[in-house]
């Protein structure tokens, strides 16, 4: 199958250059002592390179030629880090800054939201500095704002704040996220808090390339009216999410074709593969016509690339694809698992932080999977029906893909859609169809009358696959939810999948015997995990902006009593993630004002009894209550902004801990944090982390 490790040299070397990246960002070291070593070891390996008389000089020299690409890897990664970054303007004392808008503004509720990429700052004395690094910024909503385009500088207020850690159990790591890109900053800005200083400074091509998208982006609009299907078409071309609505998103979901409203690999293979039928109608009579192919193909799939705003995932498949037609018209027969590794060898070039990316890392394994499984699963049926051998070919693909991204798609997403196989067989021929005819909106939209006529059939197209899609999202069973592994277990099913491979590819089925061994051990790990946490009764405080949020878990139930009612965004980003982690299936949710009362829980406005644990709120009303005897509670909660008298507090209540609930306002945070420490009493404050109580 031409998987020999010994003619894959880019894997080889794209796997140290990964190494050193990964371990790198493990362990902290200066950035000069790296450069030292490196530099020593490439030293070492032109003296061993020019000497090689016999075999183990020949081994010697390639081992440091390793070495030395781990340790590039490892500089790289070390250059990344904040604390290497000398000029970074949160390093400097400025007052304001100047900087580039490096991303197209995206409209929130109140606010755009964008990326700045500070270039300069300026202090108290009016003395500048040259400085670096990105900001994540959210302007403040002004009809101004629209005019503001990538590569414009602007001039404004510096008072940003560190992006925060996660609060809640289980809750994505925004923080972790944009470390990854090189954002350890946020800021909001006023209207009155920025100028405008000169307009297209720079970054001309990323600009070009996001007006060019905008202006797609009006035409399938005009030629596509009706929102729904504008928005999935918008979704299938140019990956714009926003405009979908979030039913349809989530059937998208529960069917696993959520791949589709991503422009990746998937959809330069769709442009690739029809522009490969295309110019098969041309003959490769010389050399001249293959170049020429060549050269057409790459230019499209570029030009793709580039009206689709460069997205990561864009840019990955492109590159691939590059190097695989590069392959074809090579004489030498390229193995594509080295191009592969050659273009995960540019992206990681390019930008080491590129490894922590979900999408890098999905789209490399999903390709991984079909080079080296889909052969040996097609093998395994055959039916002469070309409309039966075509689905089939479909689901060893699917399948295939899948084996290497399920363990990290579990980790990530905790879900699984049952119905991937089927939702795919009209899935990927359907969004083939809607993705050419959207491209061919583009130079058709110059003649009306055709424009309109492609743009009735894409929306007649686009109909029938929501709709498809909604049938197979309806259906019982179809996702697994609230799935849960641990970073030992992915480990160990990486390790399995690997030594899936080395049976397939060297029939040794004694590997095979190992690998279902491995599989069983994860399963049993993740049994052990789940009955462990079925039998342990919590309760969590979390910590919910502008609300106080109790919960209770007892048998996978979890009930949650809040003072104010919680938004579906709240509970999307604050409480829901934590399920997967305490094996949560179902919940109820009441009311502080709510009069709750049984075995395990009573509630009556500032009192609490939950699980054997007591509760009392101090909030605006009952702050100034005195009590003849201390009273006795668990929990002591400072809730709805009340007054805080410490002496009274002192005199009225014997608790165990105190809390600062985070339905307060920051202004009067800060004045319970201030008096607490004075006073040196001890305090948990929710608007930084949640609160988990094991019974």
């Amino acid at each position: 199958m031409g998987f020999h490790f010994k003619y894959l040299p880019l894997i080889k070397i794209v796997l140290a250059l990964i190494a050193g990246i990964f371990l790198f960002n493990l362990v902290t070291i200066p950035f000069q002592y790296c450069l030292y070593f490196c530099l020593f070891i490439f030293i070492l390996f032109i003296a061993f390179h020019y000497n090689v008389s016999n075999l183990s000089i020949k081994k010697a020299s390639a081992s440091i030629a390793y070495v030395v690409v781990f340790l590039v890897g490892g500089l790289m990664a070390t250059n990344k880090k904040y604390s290497t970054q000398d000029l970074h303007f949160s390093k400097q004392n400025a007052v304001f800054a100047k900087g580039i808008i490096f991303e197209s503004l995206q409209e929130k509720d109140k606010s755009y939201k964008t990326v700045i990429q500070v270039n300069e700052t300026i202090d108290s004395l009016e003395k500048t500095h040259v400085a670096t690094g990105k900001l994540l910024v959210y302007l403040a909503k002004d009809s101004s704002l629209k005019e503001l385009e990538i590569g414009d500088e602007i001039l404004f207020n510096l008072k940003y704040n560190t992006v925060e850690a996660p609060k809640n159990p289980g809750q994505f790591d925004y923080r972790n996220y944009l470390k990854y890109k090189s954002i350890f900053h946020q800021q909001y800005i006023a209207l009155q808090q920025y100028q405008l200083l000169t307009k297209h400074k720079s970054l001309f091509v990323k600009r070009i390339s996001d007006n060019i998208g905008k202006y797609v982006q009006t035409l399938l609009k005009i030629y596509i009216p009706k929102p729904a299907n504008f928005a999935l078409a918008d979704g299938i071309l140019l990956g714009h999410r926003a405009n979908i609505d979030v039913e349809l998103y989530n059937a998208f979901a529960y069917t696993g074709i959520l791949h589709i409203l991503s422009v990746s690999g998937l959809h330069v293979g769709i442009i690739y593969g029809m522009l490969l039928f295309i110019l098969s109608f041309i003959k490769d009579k010389n050399k001249k016509i293959r170049i020429a192919k060549f050269i057409f193909i790459t230019l499209f799939i570029w030009l793709f690339a580039f009206v689709t705003g460069f997205s990561a995932a864009c840019v990955r498949a492109a590159i691939l694809f590059t190097l695989l037609n590069y392959g074809k018209i090579s004489k030498e027969n390229s193995n594509n698992l080295n191009l592969l590794g050659g273009a995960a060898l540019l992206q990681l070039l390019i930008d080491p932080n590129n490894l922590y990316d979900i999408g890098f890392q999905l789209s490399y394994l999903a390709m991984l999977g079909l080079f080296i499984f889909y052969k040996p699963i097609y093998a395994l049926f055959y039916h002469p029906n070309k409309a039966v051998d075509w689905t089939w070919q479909l689901w060893s693909a699917s399948l295939a893909a899948q084996v290497f991204t399920v363990p990290l798609s579990i980790y990530y997403f905790g879900n699984f859609p049952t119905y991937f196989l089927f939702a795919n067989i009209f899935a990927i021929p359907l969004s083939a169809v809607i993705l050419w005819l959207s491209v061919a909106l583009i130079p058709f939209s110059f003649i009306p009358f055709l424009a309109k006529i492609i743009g009735f059939v894409n929306s007649f197209v686009i109909s029938i696959f929501i709709q498809l899609t909604y049938f197979f999202s309806n259906l019982p069973f179809g996702k697994l939810f609230n799935l849960y592994i641990t970073k030992w277990q992915l480990l160990i099913l990486f390790i399995a999948i690997i030594l899936l491979t080395i049976s397939i590819v060297k029939q040794k089925p004694k590997f095979l015997l190992a690998c279902l061994s491995l599989f069983l051990c994860t399963i049993m790990m993740s049994f052990v995990y789940s009955k462990n946490e079925i039998s342990k009764n919590e309760i969590i405080i979390y910590s919910v902006p502008k609300n106080l949020v109790i919960a209770s878990n007892v048998n996978q139930q979890q009930i949650i009593i809040s003072k104010d009612s919680i938004s579906e965004k709240s509970f999307s980003f604050c409480i829901k993630n934590s399920y997967r982690n305490f094996r949560i299936s179902d919940y109820k949710n009441y009311l502080l004002n709510d009069s709750i009362s049984n075995k395990n829980f009573y509630c009556n406005k500032d009192v609490m009894y939950i699980n054997g644990k007591s509760f009392y709120l101090m909030n605006h009303d009952n702050t100034r209550k005195a009590f003849s005897t201390p009273l006795k509670v668990d929990y002591l909660i400072l809730s709805d902004n009340c007054f805080l008298n410490i002496e009274s507090v002192k005199a009225n209540f014997q608790y165990q801990q105190l809390i600062l609930s985070s339905d307060n306002n920051n202004y009067h945070l800060k004045i319970f944090r201030k008096l607490l420490n004075e006073n040196n009493l001890k305090f948990v404050d929710l608007s930084e982390k949640a609160l988990v109580i094991e019974l």
